[in-house]
C-alpha cells in the first residue's frame, strides 16, 4: 500500500475533479493514503461529508516553476510513492522523476491531441472586441493553425511527457492507440495503461416514476469545447414542433453571457438557466433527455451520470470516448456526425417523438454504465500502483 498524490488547478469543479472525488474513498479503503496538490480550493462546492484527502496548497498557478520546491518538500515529508498528474507539466514531471523519490504517472483525462481543436475553437470564440485580440486571434493564431504549427507543437508536448514518466494513463485503449500512431511509436502496454473514469453506483430503480418532457444539459459553459451555442441552434429547429417540451441548462462558465444573449436575440422560448448545482442527479432523474453538443470530449462524466439515472443521452460523434459510451448507436444512446446541426435536430426530434424508443435507450444506458463502476476503475489504479512499486 502506498501514499499517492494527484495534482489539480482547482478543486472541486469539473469532470476530472469528480474523478478524484470518486476515487479517494475506495483507494483509501484499499490501504492507500491520498494527497492532492492544488492551487485553489473552492469550499462552497465541496460535497457533503469529508473526503479522505490531505490537501497540499500550491503557492502559484499550476504551471509556475515556483511550485516545484513545494512539491518536492511534500513528497519527502509524506513519503509519497506515486505522483499522478492529469496536467501537462513536463518540466515538473521530468525533474521529479529524476529525483527517484517517487514514480510519476501522467493521467490523460481527455481526448489525445485535443489542443488543435481548442485552438480552432478559440479562433472563432466570441468575446469583447479589441484590435489587439482580433489581430492575435483572427490573424496570428489563424495563420499558425493553417500552417500546421499546432500539429507540430502539440505532438512535441505529448512526446516529451511520454518520455519522462513511468506510466502514461489513457481513458480507453483506443486513445492509447490513437496517440501511439500520432507519435509513430508502438502501442506499448507496459507504458500505456487504461485508467477509466469511475462513476459511483446508484440505485437506478429510484428514478422518478414520471419524467418531465425536458431536455437537460449539465456541466461547464465553455465555448471552444462545450459549444452550447450549437444546442441552442438545435433547439431553434425543434421547439415549435414540441410545445410541451423545455430546455434546461445546469452549470456555469465563461460562455454563460453569450448563451443568455443568444436566447434573448433569437427569442427562444422555454429555455431556463439554473446555475451551478452541487448535486445534478435530480435533474437527470426528472428529465427525459440529456444533450451534449461538444466539439471535443474525452470521457464525458455527464453522459455517464445521466445514463446511470435513466436519462436518454445524445451527443455529437466528437471522440472515441463518446462513441464508447453511447454505442451501439440508438441502443445505449444517440450520436450524430460532429457539427451537423440538422442531423442532430432530426435525431433529437425522433427521440422526443418516440416514447418507446426513448424508454429503451434509458433502460439500456442505465445497464451499460456499469462498465464504468468505481470498482473497475479503482482496480486499474490499484494494479498500476502495485506494478510501479515493484519496479
Amino acid at each position: 500500500m502506498a501514499n499517492i498524490s494527484f495534482m489539480l488547478t482547482s478543486f472541486p469543479g469539473g469532470g476530472t475533479e469528480r474523478v478524484i472525488m470518486n476515487l479517494a474513498r475506495p483507494l483509501t479503503e484499499r490501504g492507500h493514503k491520498v494527497f492532492l496538490f492544488v492551487y485553489e480550493l473552492i469550499e462552497d462546492k465541496f460535497p457533503e461529508g469529508e473526503l479522505p484527502i490531505t490537501y497540499i496548497k500550491l503557492p502559484y498557478k499550476i504551471r509556475r516553476s515556483g511550485n516545484y520546491a513545494t512539491i518536492v518538500e511534500a513528497v519527502k515529508k509524506y513519503d509519497i510513492k506515486i505522483f499522478f498528474s492529469p496536467i501537462f507539466c513536463p518540466d515538473y514531471l521530468k525533474k521529479l522523476r529524476a529525483t527517484g523519490l517517487c514514480k510519476v504517472v501522467f493521467a490523460l483525462h481527455g481526448k489525445p491531441l485535443y489542443e488543435k481543436a481548442q485552438k480552432l475553437g478559440r479562433i472563432t470564440q466570441p468575446h469583447k472586441f479589441s484590435v489587439g485580440s482580433w489581430i492575435k486571434r483572427k490573424v496570428l493564431t489563424n495563420i499558425k493553425y493553417k500552417l500546421g504549427y499546432y500539429d507540430w507543437s502539440v505532438l512535441r508536448k505529448y512526446k516529451k511527457i511520454y518520455s519522462n514518466v513511468d506510466a502514461y494513463g489513457v481513458l480507453f485503449d483506443g486513445y492509447g492507440m490513437e496517440l501511439a500512431k500520432a507519435m509513430a511509436i508502438d502501442y506499448d502496454k507496459s507504458h500505456f495503461f487504461t485508467l477509466q473514469n469511475p462513476i459511483p453506483e446508484q440505485n437506478v430503480e429510484t428514478v422518478a416514476p414520471k419524467r418531465e418532457k425536458r431536455i437537460v444539459y449539465v456541466g461547464r459553459f465553455g465555448y471552444w469545447d462545450k459549444r452550447l451555442d450549437r444546442l441552442l441552434a438545435v433547439w431553434k429547429r425543434v421547439y415549435a414542433n414540441f410545445p410541451d417540451w423545455s430546455l434546461l441548462f445546469v452549470g456555469d462558465g465563461n460562455d454563460g453571457e453569450n448563451l443568455h444573449k443568444i436566447v434573448a436575440e433569437e427569442n427562444l422560448p422555454r429555455v431556463e438557466f439554473l446555475g451551478w448545482q452541487n448535486d445534478p442527479s435530480s435533474f437527470y432523474r426528472t428529465s427525459e433527455i440529456m444533450c451534449m453538443t461538444s466539439m471535443v470530449e474525452g470521457c464525458p462524466m455527464a453522459l455517464l451520470e445521466a445514463q446511470q439515472c435513466g436519462c436518454a443521452t445524445m451527443a455529437f460523434d466528437c471522440s472515441y470516448g463518446v462513441r464508447e459510451i453511447l454505442s451501439p448507436n440508438w441502443e445505449y444512446g444517440v450520436y450524430v456526425p460532429n457539427g451537423d446541426i440538422d442531423a442532430y435536430a432530426n435525431a433529437l426530434s425522433q427521440l422526443m417523438s418516440d416514447d418507446e424508443l426513448r424508454k429503451k435507450i434509458q433502460k439500456n444506458g442505465a445497464e451499460s454504465v456499469r462498465r464504468f463502476s468505481v470498482e473497475a476503475s479503482v482496480k486499474q489504479y490499484d494494479d498500476l500502483i502495485k506494478k510501479l512499486l515493484c519496479k
